[in-house]
């Protein structure tokens, strides 16, 4: 891959498709289970332990005001492409939840679009840009956005 190129990893997420840079996902896991956390922001979903690391887990579907992707199985909750993944933020880890992983995109640095989104004074876009061609956009999530909870 060459320095021009970026690697996206596309999410599903209430039927829609986003991306994320590839080099901030670590890994992408089965959802597990999940301990609340009293009066968190609503888009908390829980904490998770992993590999020794109480890691934060945020729901993208509430997040983003999206109703989650058909259930794929019978159960409360029970989706069988629904994915954690897993992020580092700077020094933190992050689990998002969402209805599925898709595929890795290469794509020329050029092709990325800032996102056309007017903004409340006050509120962060969860969206920093826009890739892909006509009929097929898709918008690249502002992961910080998501676990901050004024934006």
């Amino acid at each position: 891959m060459s320095e021009r190129e970026a690697q996206l990893c596309v999410l599903e997420v209430g039927g829609e498709h986003y991306v994320v840079d590839l080099k901030r996902v670590e890994e992408i896991l089965p959802v597990q289970p999940l301990t609340p956390v009293p009066k968190a922001p609503a888009f908390l979903e829980g904490v998770v332990k992993l590999r020794g690391e109480v890691v934060p887990v945020v729901d993208v579907r509430r997040r983003l005001g999206v109703q989650p992707a058909a259930v794929a199985t019978p159960g409360p909750r029970v989706r069988r492409r629904e994915r954690m993944v897993v992020c580092r933020l700077g020094r933190r880890r992050v689990g998002f939840l969402v209805d599925a992983v898709t595929k890795v995109l290469r794509v020329d640095r050029a092709a990325l679009q800032p996102a056309p989104l007017s903004v409340r004074p006050g509120h962060r876009p969860h969206v920093l840009g826009v890739v892909g061609e006509p009929g097929a956009l898709k918008l690249m999530l502002d992961l910080l956005s998501l676990v901050t909870e004024d934006a």
